[in-house]
């Protein structure tokens, strides 16, 4: 039976510390952990990381102090608000969130900048600089904006690097790099 708009979004996988995790949003329920040593056997069973309507794009990162953090966006359709980023601190196994609700960290609502449908973050890590990649503007006409800041809550700032232009191609959408890859301090 077809589900428009039902069932998992946009997950994240990584592999760390010899694990492959796959944290998934179901907008109706929250977010999901699932883990494997093998991605080719079996999963572990799903585990609620945090419940609520309207979650989704969650993409986690194990800072070096042992910290783990998961950034969210946040869909209109089930939580009333949309263009958010919020943070959370998980517990040492990833499984749940510690702090409650979270911070935002992004707000494009009181930015003034125009953007609208920010959803899919892809947090990263490099040096001292945090990363966010994170699609704007929608599929059909959207850019690929990435945040950056000194700091894991924020502030961060804002920078277009991809975007439609003149073409007929849709806008870039829900991309991602791998961490060796993520940008130098030039922005």
């Amino acid at each position: 039976v077809p589900r428009h708009g039902g069932g998992v979004w946009a997950p994240s996988l990584r592999h760390h510390a010899g694990r492959f995790w796959l944290y998934y949003p179901d907008p109706d329920f929250g977010i999901y952990l699932v883990t494997a040593i093998d991605p080719r056997a079996a999963w572990s069973q799903p585990v609620l990381v945090k419940g609520g309507k309207g979650l989704i794009d969650p993409c986690p990162l194990w800072d070096e102090d042992g910290l783990v953090y998961l950034v969210h966006g946040w869909t209109k359709s089930r939580s009333g608000k949309n263009n958010l980023l919020t943070l959370n601190l998980l517990s040492a196994d990833g499984s749940h969130v510690t702090d409650g609700d979270g911070v935002v960290i992004v707000d494009e609502n009181s930015a003034g900048g125009g953007v609208h449908t920010l959803e899919g973050p892809k947090l990263y890590k490099r040096g001292a600089t945090y990363w966010i990649f994170a699609p704007v503007g929608g599929v059909a006409t959207g850019s690929q904006a990435v945040y950056r800041s000194e700091h894991i809550r924020g502030p961060y700032e804002r920078r277009i690097v991809l975007a439609q232009g003149a073409t007929a191609v849709n806008g870039p959408h829900q991309g991602a790099c791998r961490p060796e890859t993520a940008p130098s301090r030039k922005l």
